[in-house]
């Protein structure tokens, strides 16, 4: 039993340590429960494009994208960690996945990547519907929430492109009930 708790323990502090990252800057324009709309800055992305059923294929960019930020670049420059890990399906079991580069980053000091797979991308200002849960990131709960959000923007005649993004905040190892997870869609402009 003192085993337990100290893994617990352990899980616990190391959560609360690693929340220090970076995490990518957004302004909160209205709150309603669970659900925000929120104005995100301009911030650049290192995103590759993977073929699979979600998780694989998201843990395939996840190791493809951690090499390029740990320094496999070729100015061999190590960028901090950042959350969210982003993942958007573009069709089928086509993924986008992104990594945000440091808020601080603009185009012309992010590296080069070496591997032709990643690709360098410049995301500008833009305001997202969003809402938070905690969990596994099972399909079940996803569509979950995805459906939430999707009722609530429809109900408040919120115009949005109905294509989701997935945000996750957390290593694997934290326990489902400490997880921050989010499903976010983009609002159009004339709302």
């Amino acid at each position: 039993m003192k085993q337990f708790w100290l893994v617990i323990v352990s899980m616990l502090w190391f959560s609360i340590a690693i929340m220090g990252i970076e995490e990518r800057s957004y302004t909160v324009v209205k709150t309603d429960g669970k659900i925000e709309i929120r104005d995100y800055q301009r911030v650049l992305s290192a995103e590759v494009v993977v073929q699979g059923e979600r998780n694989s294929a998201a843990s395939d960019a996840f190791r493809i994208l951690f090499r390029f930020i740990q320094g496999k670049n070729k100015s061999q420059m190590v960028i901090p960690m950042t959350a969210p890990v982003s993942q958007e399906r573009l069709k089928g079991d086509t993924w986008y996945v992104r990594f945000f580069m440091p808020a601080s980053m603009s185009l012309d000091q992010a590296p080069t990547p070496s591997d032709p797979r990643i690709t360098i991308v410049e995301h500008e200002s833009v305001r997202l519907g969003a809402i938070r849960f905690s969990g596994f990131s099972s399909h079940k709960n996803l569509k979950k929430h995805e459906d939430k959000l999707r009722r609530y923007l429809t109900d408040k005649n919120i115009l949005f492109v109905d294509s989701p993004m997935y945000a996750f905040y957390n290593a694997p190892y934290v326990p489902p009930f400490f997880r921050r997870n989010e499903i976010l869609f983009t609002i159009k402009e004339n709302n």
